[in-house]
């Protein structure tokens, strides 16, 4: 048997290398046991929640109450159909109440008026237009006054205390009451005279038939 003190250095280390190798060797041969015989560790799957479904809550339908019947149709009375009023006439004259002159050509007269049916003077003779130069009918309006006029159409023939009523120089006017005119009323001169200092401008003549 050797003893220990005989053993040198050298085999002394050469022996305690082996040892530590075989312990290492062993160390791993135990760990690689183990990782063998240690399970895979399971996958664990992702647990993913159910959708979530939502169930929308029915709305109701509103109850709309049916509408009454319509009330039935109601008659109305018929309007009445308008009558126009027949103007006033004159108390003494054959013209509308209105005016302020009056002429009644089929019976050679002329009124004045106070513009209310009253008659202020008249009938008065005239003379009126002759065939061809017939004096105007109906509602006229004193245009404008001359006492001395002169007509420029028939050589400055006079026409005294001149009212002039109606377009193309138609006037009553002091004339002849024998000879029809060219259109105008002819008076007398007194009557000119009234006819003249009683219409304005702007006063109804009325001439009839």
């Amino acid at each position: 048997m050797i003893s220990r003190a005989a053993l040198t250095p050298l085999v002394v280390g050469m022996l305690t290398a082996s040892l530590i190798s075989a312990v290492v060797l062993q160390h791993h041969e135990n760990v690689i046991s183990d990782l063998v015989a240690e399970p895979a560790p399971e996958r664990v799957q992702e647990q993913i929640p159910p959708p979530i479904t939502t169930v929308p809550t029915p709305v109701p339908t509103p109850t709309v109450a049916p509408l009454p019947p319509p009330p039935p149709p109601v008659a109305l009375p018929k309007p009445k159909p308008v009558v126009p009023k027949k103007p006033l006439l004159a108390k003494s004259a054959p013209c509308v109440a209105v005016v302020r002159a009056c002429v009644k050509l089929s019976t050679k007269q002329a009124w004045l008026l106070d513009g209310a049916g009253g008659v202020t003077y008249g009938p008065v003779p005239i003379t009126s237009g002759k065939k061809g130069d017939k004096t105007p009918t109906g509602m006229h309006a004193v245009l404008w006054k001359d006492a001395d006029h002169k007509s420029a159409e028939f050589d400055d023939a006079p026409m005294p205390w001149s009212v002039f009523f109606a377009a193309g120089g138609i006037a009553f006017h002091t004339g002849s009451l024998r000879a029809q005119s060219s259109g105008c009323i002819h008076l007398s001169d007194s009557s000119a005279r009234k006819f003249f200092s009683t219409l304005g401008v702007g006063d109804t003549v009325q001439v009839l038939k």
